[in-house]
C-alpha cells in the first residue's frame, strides 16, 4: 500500500505505528501544499461529523470528496469479495480495509477536487465535488484500476490466495448476452 500510494518502498525496519506516523506527517503536508497551490486558507483537518456547518469550506469540501471516493471504493471491495472491516492500517472501523484502499488513491483523484472546489468558493461547494470527483473518476479510470490494485497489495505478502472450494455454486440466474455497450442492462 505504501509504495502504490506514495511511489517509493516504505523505510524499512518500521513497525506499522512508525509507518502510520511517517504516512500521517505526509499527509498533513500534502493538504497544505494542495491548500497553497489553489490558493486555500488552511489551518489543518477539522470537522465535527455532528455539527457540519462548524467546518470552513476546505473541511467540508475535502469531507464531501473523501466520502465520494469511499462509496466508490467500498463498491469496488464488496464486488470484489472482500471484508471492508478487515484492515490493515485503519482498525476497529466497520470500513477499515475501505479506507486502507482509498488512502491509495486520495490525493491523486478527490483532495484536489476538494481544493479546486474550495477555491472556487462556489453556492453549493457539496455538489461541486460530487461532479468533480464523478469527473475525475472516470478520468483516472478508477473503478477500473481499485480491484487489481487490492490484488497486488495482497499479494505483497507472498501468502498464496486461497483456491476457490470445489462445491462452490455458481450464480442461480446466468447473466444473458446484452443488447449494448458492458454499461447498459438488458
Amino acid at each position: 500500500m505504501y509504495a502504490l500510494r506514495f511511489d517509493e518502498e516504505p523505510p524499512a525496519r518500521r513497525s506499522v505505528d512508525q509507518l502510520r506516523g511517517i504516512e500521517g506527517a505526509r499527509v498533513r503536508r500534502s493538504y497544505q501544499l494542495l491548500a497553497q497551490q489553489f490558493g486555500v486558507k488552511w489551518s489543518g483537518r477539522n470537522y465535527d461529523a455532528d455539527n457540519w456547518d462548524k467546518a470552513d469550506v476546505a473541511n467540508r469540501c475535502l469531507s464531501a470528496a473523501t466520502s465520494c471516493l469511499y462509496g466508490v471504493t467500498e463498491a469496488a471491495v464488496l464486488a470484489a469479495g472482500y471484508a471492508p472491516a478487515v484492515g490493515f492500517i485503519h482498525t476497529g472501523k466497520p470500513l477499515s480495509f475501505v479506507y486502507d484502499i482509498a488512502d491509495v488513491y486520495k490525493f491523486e483523484t478527490v483532495v484536489p477536487v476538494a481544493f479546486k472546489v474550495a477555491a472556487a468558493n462556489p453556492g453549493n461547494g457539496e455538489r461541486a465535488v460530487r461532479l468533480g470527483c464523478r469527473d475525475v473518476f472516470r478520468q483516472s479510470k478508477l473503478l477500473d484500476r481499485i480491484i487489481p490494485d487490492i490484488e497486488v497489495i495482497l499479494a505483497a505478502g507472498g501468502i498464496a490466495r486461497p483456491e476457490a472450494p470445489t462445491d462452490t455454486v455458481g450464480p442461480a440466474f446466468p447473466n444473458p448476452e446484452g443488447l449494448g455497450d458492458a454499461g447498459h442492462r438488458s
